[in-house]
């Protein structure tokens, strides 16, 4: 005989039922939800693509790395292919970390740029003479950030490559000259890295230090620490695992890129911001004698294995006085940089008087003041292959002297 359900257990099963409905439409909701968010998103980040896309070019100058756009190219047919390249390689090409050095060179072998895995460890290309004795041979190596490393120019019109051609032109015996650049360095890091070298086993007959740029812009612009490493509030969120850390993904985003434009825009009457003045004399001073240290720690090392040593402070469109080309001005006078880049200035103005003083270093800043020409490529202050050539023969000419 069939038992009868009671009461209790229909009402049981309604509310079951009724349970069970209201979890699909929650969870019919929660779907819909993330579908819309995902959407809204997607179309957030494509739109902040197009107006990216247009605004660079309107104004493909204006606070890009690459300048692909500069006149200091227009001679050069392969110009187009190299800045697809560089560009490319700027996106892609990833350096892994480097102990006390926090990142190294990255792979890279393309048409125009080439890093090769050498005894010295991953070094961008050098072009060097192929049929040097070891009796007659000189080993040179020079260190500095991006503009020795070769940011926006071939293998063959890097710093160091440039400077091979000069001291083999004039050398009785062969110079072979290796490239120690590794983007974003400051003195502080190439220090380390000539130690790991020397550690090593390698020795040289000559170092040069190219330094201004990177130790200026990390001293009294970002982090405005005159010993740090550039990118450090970035690094140091990801090394102590905090929320900016592990959202630093979204930090390249187009969306979050048009963001900072907007507030730039918004921000650039706000000066309350800026820094005082009094407050950035004293960052270029402790900047300056942080490099001065280092250098007085390289000339030790330099005794003690029996090295010589030459250090030059960069040109850069900061201080000096050349004659700005259109394309060139239109960086120096961006709105959102030019605090920046008087605050950079004021390490200059410093290390001119104190290169004059004591000469533990060469100055180099007003090097292009007779130059009309389109020589800077963007507002990192990279070379043309020209910029580049006048360096190498001024360094040239100082080492042949001495």
């Amino acid at each position: 005989m069939a038992v009868k359900p009671s009461q209790n257990d229909s009402r049981t099963q309604v509310r079951m039922r009724a349970r069970r409905l209201r979890f699909r439409r929650f969870f019919a909701y929660l779907g819909y939800s993330l579908v819309a968010a995902i959407l809204a998103i997607s179309l957030l980040e494509f739109g902040a693509f197009l107006v990216l896309s247009a605004y660079h070019r309107l104004r493909p100058d204006a606070d890009g790395f690459f300048a692909d756009a500069s006149p200091a190219y227009a001679g050069y047919p392969w110009a187009p292919d190299f800045w697809k390249e560089e560009t490319s390689r700027w996106k892609l090409a990833r350096g892994s970390y480097e102990p006390f050095l926090i990142w190294r060179v990255a792979p890279w072998h393309g048409k125009y740029v080439n890093t090769d895995d050498t005894p010295y460890g991953m070094r961008r290309r050098t072009i060097n003479p192929t049929n040097c004795e070891p009796s007659s041979r000189s080993d040179v190596w020079v260190f500095g950030g991006s503009t020795v490393f070769g940011t926006g120019v071939p293998d063959w019109a890097t710093l160091p490559s440039l400077l091979s051609r000069e001291l083999n032109s004039h050398a009785r015996g062969c110079v072979v000259v290796t490239n120690f650049g590794n983007e974003g360095y400051v003195s502080n890091q190439e220090v380390i890295l000539l130690m790991e070298q020397l550690k090593a086993g390698h020795r040289p007959n000559i170092v040069v230090f190219y330094d201004g740029v990177n130790d200026s812009y990390a001293g009294v612009v970002s982090p405005g620490i005159p010993t740090a490493h550039v990118s450090l509030a970035n690094i140091k969120a990801r090394v102590e695992g905090s929320l900016a850390g592990r959202l630093d993904f979204l930090r390249n985003s187009n969306a979050l890129q048009v963001a900072r434009m907007a507030a730039h825009s918004l921000g650039r009457s706000a000066s309350a911001a800026s820094p005082e003045a009094r407050e950035i004399q004293a960052k270029a001073a402790a900047t300056l004698d942080n490099y001065e240290a280092n250098l007085r720690i390289v000339r030790a090392l330099g005794q003690a294995y029996g090295f010589r040593i030459f250090c030059f402070w960069q040109p850069a469109f900061v201080y000096g006085h050349k004659p700005l080309a259109p394309f060139e001005l239109r960086i120096a006078d961006n709105d959102s940089l030019k605090q920046s880049f008087q605050d950079m200035g004021v390490v200059y103005q410093q290390a001119e008087r104190r290169a004059a003083k004591d000469g533990t270093f060469i100055f180099l800043g007003s090097l292009f003041d007779s130059t009309n020409e389109a020589i800077y490529l963007d507002r990192w202050m990279h070379l043309s292959p020209v910029g580049n050539e006048i360096v190498a023969q001024s360094i040239a000419q100082h080492m042949e002297q001495r």
